[in-house]
């Protein structure tokens, strides 16, 4: 039995964009289609979707139907009210797999299917005798049975063919072109198994649908980035272009290159991260013995080139992290910080509040800044009694909350960080906090995926880059 596996009808309806709304409502359901979004940033997304459903990699917007140009939305198609003449034919295909062939064969991800149609829907079109700048397609890949398959539809907008009848010998064509298109690709196929496998810790591609957990990050490693992230962070410019190549950051580029190192020799990639460099080494090798040592060969600029790459987007990875956290107001900052450690603050006044009316003062200062943290009522209580005790005060806590509540809770930065020094924490003691807790819910998973993710794409464009330049001039085109 074949392992290509293909279904064709046709018709011919009264109303034919009627139909063709019809059949986008079907293959477009939820619970059946495979809703990743074709992306520009390459085809390892939904690698991720797959592994890990809490991923920051998990799209945010779903496409479930692609056309050549990639994702389609219905409602758009619909609202276009595309002219489509009713003698027309529409051809439905249903392509199926079965589930151990796709995945030995690289069909993995919702991109692995959309490069195939790419590829074997052109020659379709034109062995049907259609014209291929006359005629629309749209295909969506459904998961919902034991074997993955697509549904294709094809529709000529201005007829030209009387027949619908697909000949045999053109469905034996098509299932030619698909049994080559994966023939051509499964070296890079084969590839990129093994690097997904050496990054995500050996899991089989089998298993990609299941949940996995991410390996976790040691103290030791979260305290060595964190100060590795704080010392560049407190070095970059507080305006200026902040991208990896600008000539805003040369200053710190050594800074910067140490904390992408760290992340890409991390237990989980750094094997993968050799094999890549080693990768980049044999092609820089086998351009020299191609083209000979000219300067550019002898320098390695394509070696240089392609990390300089991967260097750039795990960088503009971390800068954008320091920039989202510039972008907030100041006192939006101080609340964010609040909100997540006010609980763990031992605040304490100064011995030199002794006077009642000071006590009251401080404790107002002290409201305030549970205001700023938005605590509840039970929070407060909590922060209260801490520094009550702290400061040896004999005060009944909720008694002295009701005589200071009060609506104004308004505080300038000045205002804010004067009550801190009033509560025990000067300048230096307040951001010596900060930066041993601000990083303390970083997370770890988005910047180590991300550079998984970067790699593992820099390694499959590497791969077919380098194979296509050799093959275009070994041929003399």
């Amino acid at each position: 039995m074949s392992n290509i596996i293909i279904r064709a009808r046709y018709h011919q309806v009264k109303d034919i964009n009627k139909n063709i709304s019809g059949w986008l409502n079907y293959v477009g359901k939820k619970d059946k289609a495979d809703g990743t979004s074709l992306d520009t940033i390459g085809v390892n997304n939904d690698y991720f979707t797959l592994l890990d459903q809490d991923s920051h990699l998990l799209e945010t917007s779903e496409s479930f139907i692609w056309d050549s140009n990639g994702n389609v939305n219905p409602k758009v198609v619909k609202g276009d009210k595309i002219k489509i003449d009713d003698k027309s034919i529409v051809w439905n295909l249903v392509i199926s797999f079965p589930s151990d062939f796709a995945i030995n064969n690289g069909l993995v991800t919702k991109s692995d299917y959309y490069s195939l149609t790419q590829n074997i829907i052109p020659s379709l079109i034109t062995d049907m005798g259609l014209k291929l700048d006359k005629t629309l397609w749209y295909a969506s890949l459904h998961r919902n049975t034991k074997n993955p398959h697509m549904h294709i539809l094809l529709c000529e907008k201005v007829p030209t063919v009387e027949k619908g009848y697909i000949p045999k010998s053109v469905i034996t064509k098509l299932k030619s072109n698909i049994g080559n298109h994966l023939i051509d690709n499964s070296k890079f196929y084969i590839l990129r198994a093994k690097e997904f496998s050496n990054i995500t810790g050996g899991i089989d591609f089998k298993d990609l649908a299941k949940i996995q957990k991410q390996k976790l990050f040691s103290d030791s490693y979260r305290r060595e980035l964190n100060k590795k992230l704080l010392n560049l962070y407190n070095k970059l410019p507080p305006r200026g272009r902040l991208q990896y190549n600008s000539d805003n950051l040369k200053f710190i580029k050594e800074d910067l290159d140490d904390v992408i190192k760290f992340i890409l020799l991390h237990d989980t990639v750094k094997y993968s991260y050799a094999n890549y460099l080693k990768l980049l080494d044999k092609h820089q090798k086998d351009l020299n013995a191609l083209y000979g040592l000219s300067n550019d060969n002898l320098n390695k600029k394509y070696y240089n080139e392609q990390l300089n790459r991967l260097y750039t987007k795990i960088g503009n990875d971390i800068l954008s992290n320091f920039k989202t956290y510039q972008s907030k107001e100041l006192m939006n900052k101080e609340k964010d910080f609040l909100n997540k450690n006010i609980l763990e603050m031992n605040f304490k006044s100064n011995s030199n509040y002794i006077k009642e009316e000071s006590k009251i003062k401080v404790a107002k200062d002290l409201y305030k800044i549970c205001s700023l943290a938005n605590l509840n009522y039970n929070d407060t209580k909590k922060v209260f009694s801490k520094w009550i005790k702290k400061s040896k005060y004999d005060y009944d806590v909720e008694d002295l909350i009701a005589l200071i509540s009060t609506l104004d809770t308004e505080m300038s930065s000045t205002d804010f960080y004067k009550s801190l020094k009033r509560l025990g924490y000067d300048y230096k003691r307040y951001t010596n906090l900060k930066n041993k807790n601000f990083y303390k819910e970083l997370n770890y998973k988005l910047f180590m995926n991300k550079a998984f993710n970067h790699l593992l794409y820099e390694h499959e464009k590497e791969e077919k880059e380098l194979v296509e330049n050799i093959r275009y001039d070994l041929e003399g085109y």
